[in-house]
């Protein structure tokens, strides 16, 4: 068996040392009695259960990625923080893109922003949409797409360590909850807590979705869950068609009275990619590359996840 040290993403210790000869057995010991453990206790241990038959072991731990945070902005300026919850099944260069096109339409705002860092944040498997690869893999793919990007991390919280589905407003909570906990150092001030506002990023269909009503009658988007995501925090928004999203958000009733806190960016290039068309091309057996990180085209052809029935 071979043993390797885990990534600073999940800052878990496998048991082995660099330069020395692996030594396994403590890392195979403690896989076994966490599984041991979770089988005695299953409300506690699910998701840690569900990564380890995943073969993901080691990576367990559940704290927010931190490596790429910007600790220090300019005197005057307001820490912010990018957070784009979905489906990343596979995540595209056109995810990654929307994430330099907000920060870019967050810093040009006039409200004196600076982006300190960017989250992807998978979707746990049991939110049910039929093309979603198994989280793990979901998960691996977000972290690959974002491993030479020198601001945006990928995070396992939402998708690997709850039991369930989360909604999306509770998921924003929760960053918003661990990046308070972060010193922040404005200009010459000594680091702080409580800085890091959280923006959710979303395309044009997302932000439509916000007047959508369920067949039951009842409105997809609470006016509790549009007050907190927009009262509390911030939406930015990413258009991929031409569609005038800011003046449809100003005939909105839902939206108009959160304008203050809905902030558009205007793509120069517009792009066709998504990961439905990423799938389509896999499943034609042609090429995906230009469509998705090479390290993300190298994990699907790897794992084979091009055979996923649902990516058929």
């Amino acid at each position: 068996m071979r043993c390797s040290v885990q990534d600073s993403f999940w800052n878990v210790k496998s048991g082995c040392q660099p330069g020395r000869r692996p030594r396994c057995g403590t890392a195979v010991s403690a896989a076994i009695f966490a599984i041991v453990i979770a089988m005695i206790v299953p409300p506690a241990f699910s998701a840690l259960r569900n990564r380890l038959s995943a073969g993901d072991l080691g990576k367990v731990s559940c704290a927010l990625p931190l490596g790429k945070l910007r600790l220090e902005v300019p005197e005057g300026r307001i820490p912010v923080a990018i957070i784009a919850p979905g489906s990343f099944s596979p995540p595209t260069l056109l995810h990654l893109r929307m994430f330099e096109e907000a920060r870019d339409a967050l810093e040009r705002s006039g409200n004196n922003f600076a982006v300190v860092g960017g989250y992807m944040s998978p979707v746990h498997d049991a939110y049910g949409k039929a093309s979603l690869a198994p989280a793990h893999h979901r998960l691996s793919m977000a972290e690959a797409a974002v491993s030479d990007s020198d601001w945006i991390m990928a995070d396992g919280w939402e998708c690997a360590c709850r039991d369930r589905w989360t909604p999306t407003v509770k998921v924003v909570e929760r960053f918003a909850a661990e990046l308070n906990k972060v010193a922040i150092s404005i200009g010459t001030k000594r680091p702080e807590v409580a800085q890091v506002r959280t923006v959710m990023l979303c395309g044009g269909d997302v932000l439509q979705s916000f007047n959508d009503t369920k067949k039951t009658g009842e409105r997809l988007w609470t006016d509790k869950e549009i007050e907190v995501l927009l009262g509390q925090h911030g939406v930015v928004c990413v258009g991929r068609s031409e569609v005038d999203l800011e003046a449809w958000a100003h005939e909105s009733p839902v939206l108009r009275t959160h304008l203050d806190n809905l902030f558009f960016a205007k793509p120069r290039a517009l792009s066709g990619i998504s990961s439905s068309v990423v799938r389509a091309h896999l499943a034609s057996n042609e090429s995906i590359r230009y469509l998705v990180h090479d390290k993300v085209r190298d994990y699907i052809l790897d794992h084979k996840l091009n055979e996923l029935p649902n990516w058929q």
